[in-house]
């Protein structure tokens, strides 16, 4: 993660501005319209991104060496969980892709009565302050709470609606985000286990967001528009469930600390900047992930 203040310097930025930790920026890996990932679950295509560009809980330091995941529970080790999750994104779309690889000793979904911390399943959620306007995410009013900021859950496989959906945003309540064209794909994942026992779990998903969220208003609310060297605010939390009652935070990795109070100020979560194409493109210009797929199938054996 030393990577992350050279992201910084390389983009003219300097020192990275308000959010936490001060002096780092995380980098968003940069998608070009003709090579957008295939939502399969398959994480082949990710593996252009580079390797200081994942987050892991386990090994992800900052340049001082202090960890940048904070944990609300036991401390982890690679027994209990273990997981990498990537963030990219697409001008055109103005869309934030995402990738996880999971491997757990205990999985939980199955849809949990009540829907307590992180829903009752495990679960990545996404705190997404998209124009840097460090607004607040929660409000006394309904109508105001994730107008300006979003915070979501993503849960595998899908069950249902409202609290147990996959992409449950907790803090609105539109019905329309989680289907396209606001995001996808609910289907996107390869789970190797099953609730209740030990698994290896892929995903990936994408998301568009809102400076301007009207809840019942699909055509009123306001699409947070992307662009190269853009700063987005953002925190990360990788939610693993394995107390039975599931009523306190188990093992919660968080990057780099939660909103304070429950309060949802975003000015507490972390830079992240929209990184430019990566040369790596020039390559494969003219072919797309689907056709690259594709020749892989027609292949003998």
């Amino acid at each position: 993660m030393g990577r992350l203040l050279i992201v910084a310097a390389m983009m003219g930025l300097g020192r990275a501005q308000a959010h936490i930790p001060l002096d780092s920026v995380f980098g968003v890996w940069q998608w070009p319209s003709h090579t957008l990932p295939v939502m399969d679950g398959d994480l082949s295509e990710w593996e252009v991104v580079p390797d200081y560009l994942w987050l892991d809980p386990l090994t992800s330091l900052d340049d001082s060496g202090y960890p940048l995941f904070q944990m609300d529970g036991p401390a982890g080790d690679a027994s209990d969980l273990t997981v990498r999750l990537a963030v990219s994104w697409n001008d055109e779309h103005d869309r934030l892709y995402f990738a996880q690889e999971r491997h757990d000793d205990v999985f939980e979904r199955d849809g949990a009565e009540p829907p307590v911390t992180c829903g009752g399943d495990d679960a990545v959620e996404i705190f997404l302050d998209a124009d840097h306007g460090g607004e607040r995410a929660i409000y006394s009013s309904d109508l105001s709470t994730g107008r300006d900021v979003q915070i979501g859950l993503w849960r595998w496989p899908p069950i249902g609606d409202g609290a147990h959906a996959w992409n449950w945003m907790w803090t609105s309540s539109a019905t329309w985000h989680d289907k396209e064209p606001y995001s996808c794909c609910p289907g996107s994942y390869i789970l190797e286990g099953e609730h209740g026992t030990e698994v290896t779990l892929t995903t990936e998903w994408w998301s568009v967001y809102f400076n301007t969220l009207v809840h019942e208003s699909p055509e009123e609310s306001v699409v947070a528009p992307l662009s190269e060297g853009q700063i987005i605010g953002m925190a990360v939390s990788i939610c693993d469930i394995d107390e039975p009652d599931r009523q306190g935070h188990n093992t919660v990795w968080i990057t780099p600390t939660r909103y304070p109070n429950w309060e949802g100020e975003s000015t507490a979560v972390s830079d992240w900047i929209l990184l430019p194409l990566s040369d790596y493109w020039t390559s494969i210009e003219h072919t797309s992930w689907g056709q690259i797929k594709a020749s892989f199938q027609d292949l003998p054996g």
